[in-house]
């Protein structure tokens, strides 16, 4: 019951973190509308992409170093954990250093991310103020991720949260008195910094043989895997980047940059769901780690299963209210109509939500079993084709276009490639039920998501009464129809009888 009860405490105080930050930085985004307008909204967003691109300097060495943890952290090696952090410090310095680098040095060809470069004061020094606020978060991260593959990301969630929520309230301070882009950002960077020093006193004291003595040189063995790891995650490091990381460069160059600012706001409510939801992988992934560490492939195929039918309903369920939800809240309650998506639009970025979602159990379980180096090429392969169908699509119909490039290049590639790697060489089984559940799991998405539309368009598309009686008919509806498909599955009936002994504690 220990994994269960880590992955519980990290799963509940991180639901916890991100939903408290959740509601101040949606007070922040309307204030920042409010007061700076739709222009500097998609500023911010353009910005945030080009230095995505820069974290393809990160080039999957935590990952790597993470993965290499997980042993030692089961086995109390103290030595190899020292020395794994050691190594762990000089590369995050080192990227550090290079994003500050060649991110300042782009700062004289901006307008050439941009269609038409908006006449706005000292566009250059914001973007400065990006780049160091990106640079600043590598130097003291490393520590953050030793708490996690821990399985204490409960504790990393605590910090993240209190100092988001004291940095959004500051920025909300700050938009109010000055109104000024500049000081907003410089209180982002001073949180950044604040949050990663916290974390980085809080690993020494969990962690005090972390500062005793030199470490030593890791075997060679240990450095040959590492580097191994590394090698294959750069690819994935590079799709990563290019299929997340150049959607708003693409609308920027080819649409204009008030639909980078008003797709932003959709993919905050999303990111910020996703940050809630993802809170139960945060919680689970180092448990993962661990059981791969020291279970059989039984052991974790069943536990797979288990996060991959709470995935399939999980997803299935928020991407149902997303697309009955995200236009009446966003044009009625929160900033206006102006800032709206067609249907069209909303249902492409519900479903590459849904893709993304579903695809998570095989993501996290492959990495945490160090299955970087099978699939490495498929990144780039993912990367390619998302570039000229998102290019393609834009040219023909516009947003939409641009998510839809992002769905295409996954379901052709990570798919199938993802769980035929994990199956084949993680688990030592066939791979048809993967994709049968999979199946499963789209048509009862669909089943559920007809009906729920279908009821919410009959009630008014404005007013707060209305958005509530929507919310409830998207609460009920789904789940209901999830509970009568599913009430005979054994994963169902694992979960029902953890859920009992943990209300009877």
């Amino acid at each position: 019951m220990s994994r269960v009860k880590n992955t519980l405490k990290n799963m509940t105080n991180g639901m916890a973190a991100y939903g408290a930050k959740l509601i101040v930085q949606f007070w922040c985004r309307r204030l920042f509308v409010l007061f700076l307008g739709e222009v500097y909204l998609g500023l911010n967003g353009l910005f945030s992409n080009i230095l995505m691109l820069l974290s393809l300097a990160e080039m999957g060495v935590g990952s790597a170093i993470t993965f290499s943890l997980y042993k030692p952290l089961a086995e109390k090696n103290e030595g190899e954990i020292r020395s794994l952090m050691a190594l762990f410090k000089k590369a995050y310095v080192s990227i550090g250093i290079f994003v500050a680098a060649v991110g300042l040095s782009l700062t004289p060809f901006l307008q050439v991310f941009v269609k038409d470069m908006p006449d706005l004061p000292h566009i250059k020094l914001i973007y400065m103020l990006y780049v160091i606020n990106s640079a600043a978060s590598y130097f003291f991260t490393y520590k953050r991720t030793l708490i996690i593959a821990d399985q204490r990301e409960y504790i990393v969630s605590r910090y993240s949260g209190l100092c988001s929520v004291a940095m959004n309230i500051s920025q909300l301070i700050v938009l109010y008195i000055t109104k000024n882009f500049i000081a907003y950002l410089l209180t982002m960077i001073f949180y950044t910094v604040l949050e990663n020093l916290l974390l980085s006193i809080r690993a020494n004291k969990l962690y005090p043989f972390l500062n005793e003595g030199k470490s030593e040189n890791l075997p060679r063995e240990k450095i040959q895997e590492i580097t191994k790891n590394v090698k294959a995650l750069i690819c994935h490091q590079v799709g990563r980047v290019v299929v997340n990381g150049t959607d708003n460069l693409i609308m920027a160059k080819m649409v204009d940059l008030v639909s980078v600012g008003k797709y932003s706001n959709y993919i905050m409510i999303r990111g910020a769901l996703e940050s809630v939801v993802g809170s139960f992988y945060r919680g689970v992934f180092a448990s993962v780690g661990n059981v791969n560490a020291t279970e059989t492939d039984e052991v974790k195929k069943q536990i797979f299963d288990r996060i991959n039918f709470l995935t399939h309903w999980i997803f299935g369920f928020c991407a149902i209210c997303l697309f009955c939800l995200f236009n009446h809240f966003i044009g009625s309650i929160w900033l206006g109509k102006s800032f709206l998506f067609s249907d069209f639009v909303v249902f492409c970025i519900c479903l590459d939500f849904l893709v993304y979602g579903f695809r998570n159990p095989v993501l996290i379980t492959k990495n945490a079993m160090g299955l970087y180096w099978n699939d490495r090429f498929k990144p780039i392969f993912e990367a390619g084709i998302n570039l000229v169908v998102s290019i393609y699509f834009t040219k023909k119909i516009g947003v939409a276009g641009i998510v839809l490039g992002t769905v295409i290049s996954s379901l052709s590639t990570n798919l199938w490639i993802e769980p035929l790697i994990l199956y084949k060489e993680g688990f030592h089984a066939p791979v048809s039920d993967y994709f049968k559940d999979y199946g499963k799991a789209v048509l009862m998405t669909a089943a559920a998501g007809v009906p729920t539309w279908l009821l919410c368009s009959l009630l008014p598309a404005e007013g707060i009464l209305p958005f509530i009686g929507k919310a409830f008919i998207c609460l009920l509806v789904p789940n209901v129809i999830f509970l009568l498909l599913r009430f005979r599955n054994e994963n169902f009936k694992y979960f029902t009888a953890l859920a009992k002994r943990l209300l009877s504690r």
